[in-house]
């Protein structure tokens, strides 16, 4: 039985009441995705990270990242773990000197980490299969639309 899902980060949209930031985790080569809300914060955090921009001095999850280089650790990988009362809990793998630690943290924080040092992604299977969307990119659709209209269409049509 599979015991992860590893996905990428796809997006981070905004709700359309409340503009609170939700990160999309999606599962490669599908139109699945996890989506999780998250802190405006986390967001701009995980963005930067995304786009590969580096402060001139370190941010918070720049210095997490420093902090855990410079004790001979490497984040191996975070996982989406589980959902309690409609939060997420993460854990971050660091391997050590000492063998590897698990240590617990919020989804956004560990994305952050995972996407500054190209760390794998994963949620637990059952997790993400209870609790995963179905999203289709509205562009996509109509194009297939048009492309099908276009393959069938009869001059017939039009008179």
């Amino acid at each position: 039985m599979q015991s992860k899902v590893y996905v990428e980060v796809g997006s981070i949209r905004l709700e359309e009441e409340t503009e609170t930031p939700i990160m999309l985790l999606q599962q490669p080569n599908t139109n699945k995705v996890l989506p999780i809300w998250i802190g405006t914060i986390e967001a701009v955090s995980i963005a930067y990270a995304q786009e590969g921009f580096v402060h001139p001095r370190p941010q918070t999850h720049d210095l997490l990242v420093n902090i855990i280089e410079s004790l001979n650790s490497q984040i191996i990988e975070v996982c989406i773990t589980d959902i309690q009362e409609k939060t997420y809990f993460a854990e971050i793998s660091l391997l050590t000197d000492d063998g590897e630690v698990k240590l617990s943290c919020r989804p956004s924080d560990a994305i952050a980490l995972a996407l500054r040092t190209s760390s794998k992604i994963s949620v637990d299977y059952d997790l993400f299969i209870n609790n995963s969307i179905e999203i289709y990119d509205e562009k996509s659709v109509d194009l297939d639309e048009f492309i099908d209209f276009i393959d069938n269409v009869n001059p017939n049509d039009f008179s």
